[in-house]
């Protein structure tokens, strides 16, 4: 394999094989094991899947490019595949890229580039699927029958697309929980093992719940009326975060967090909060990719 543009090509045994690395990479230290030029191309703002990208791309031993769309020709109309030819003839290796376009990737599917898609419009983010599965199975001991709930922002959530696809492979039990104005399609939902629409429902029943971002840059218009309505509706106030401590249950998020939107401030870090743990397993697992495409 060389590219990681979906978790739906991996195989159970390819996913084994990327924790393998990765448990063993936290164990021990991500090893100078490579050599070459990689390009990170963020068409879209990133603090945590840049920058752990490029912490384990530098471990692994090879050099990165920053590549942003405000200072390339992609600016002047050039197309991202003539830009992907182009960053092949000059010799590198390969592309971790973010854009803001669904489906995007698969007009540079075939250029022999190794690619890791660093999230695609709404469509997919394969690494944080891999790092929050990597996450729970490393808390819980595995992910067979566990029952992880995604709350918020579902229809915008690539993170969901992802994650639900991945953690279905893995055995886990996945559940939504939204406000119709942000629940997508009944056919992307088909997979979903169970809806919610009360969060203490969906917090009754889980082991571990996923609070995602209300995406504002992806709505025409605001789909929620009110921030402060919402933490108490569908975020997680410190009574909820006291009910999931109390009975052993824990919960993520991908980042960045809306304070006191999905997750009340006081809890953003508190206990069972597993998101710095998701933070720190970025770099190994993001490491683990790179590593298992060669």
């Amino acid at each position: 394999m060389e590219k990681l543009l979906s978790v739906e090509p991996l195989k159970v045994e390819d996913i084994e094989k990327i924790f393998s690395i990765a448990g063993v990479f936290k164990k021990n230290g991500i090893p100078k094991k490579h050599t070459g030029d990689w390009v990170l191309m963020f068409l879209e703002p990133s603090t945590r899947t840049r920058l752990s990208f490029e912490r384990a791309l530098n471990h692994l031993g090879f050099k990165t490019y920053l590549f942003t769309a405000e200072g390339s020709s992609l600016k002047k109309g050039e197309t991202i595949r003539d830009t992907f030819l182009t960053l092949h003839s000059q010799g590198f290796e390969g592309v971790v890229i973010r854009t803001p376009i669904n489906g995007q990737l698969k007009e540079v599917e075939d250029i022999p580039l190794k690619i890791v898609n660093a999230g695609d419009g709404t469509n997919e983010h394969p690494t944080q699927a891999l790092i929050d599965a990597y996450t729970l199975r490393e808390h819980f001991g595995g992910l067979k029958d566990l029952k992880v709930v995604y709350i918020g922002d579902i229809k915008f959530s690539r993170v969901f697309r992802s994650g639900l696809k991945l953690l279905k492979k893995l055995g886990a039990k996945v559940a939504v929980c939204a406000p119709r104005s942000l629940k997508p399609t009944k056919t992307e939902l088909l997979p979903v093992d169970t809806e919610f629409s009360s969060v203490n429902e969906a917090l009754e029943w889980c082991d571990a719940a996923i609070f995602l971002r209300i995406q504002k840059e992806r709505q025409n218009r605001p789909l929620i009326t009110s921030e402060r309505d919402y933490l108490q509706l569908y975020g997680l106030t410190p009574e909820r975060a006291k009910f999931l401590r109390e009975r052993g249950k824990v919960y993520l998020h991908p980042g960045p967090v809306n304070r006191n939107v999905e997750i009340a401030s006081s809890e953003v870090y508190g206990e069972g909060s597993l998101i710095l743990k998701q933070v720190e397993n970025g770099v190994f697992v993001r490491a683990a990719v790179v590593d298992f495409l060669y």
